[in-house]
């Protein structure tokens, strides 16, 4: 597929939907609750500021790859560029979408939210694997069980 983003795009509204269906979790924990200044009181009429602020990466695999029960992450790119796995490491991301399409591609038939900082304690302590695919890239495999063991199961839906 050309678009790297089309499946983002073909599934907006089924991602949108599993986001609001997940809110209690990022409540928990990206939430930011502060009493407003005298300022804003005074002149704006509110007293206190609720923030909720993370960014969502989104990956949607191939139903065939269900059966393998682990989040893949690009480690190795074509161009040697900056992979997912690099940006994961410097501290990007925060919140990870992952998802897989039914058998007829027109819907989404299990779906992972997942603490991004699970997958940075995992890469810290080296508990992936690597699977090297046919056209040079390789990927970073995490198996859901890890990512849970470590508070990263934020949402799921089968």
């Amino acid at each position: 597929m050309n678009n790297v983003r089309a499946l983002e795009t073909k599934y907006h509204a089924e991602i949108g939907t599993h986001l609001r269906k997940a809110l209690r979790g990022f409540h928990e924990r990206y939430a930011i609750i502060k009493p407003s200044t005298e300022f804003q009181d005074g002149n704006y009429s509110f007293d206190l500021i609720y923030q909720l602020n993370f960014v969502v990466s989104v990956r949607i695999r191939q139903h065939k790859y269900m059966k393998y029960k682990d989040m893949t992450i690009r480690y190795k790119s074509k161009g040697g560029g900056l992979t997912e796995f690099d940006k994961i490491k410097q501290g990007y991301a925060k919140v990870y979408f992952y998802a897989y399409e039914s058998e007829d591609r027109n819907s989404l038939v299990k779906v992972r939210i997942v603490d991004v900082d699970a997958i940075r304690k995992l890469i810290a302590q080296e508990r992936y694997s690597i699977y090297k695919n046919d056209d040079g890239t390789e990927l970073a495999t995490f198996r859901f069980s890890d990512i849970a063991t470590f508070g990263g199961a934020i949402y799921q839906y089968d």
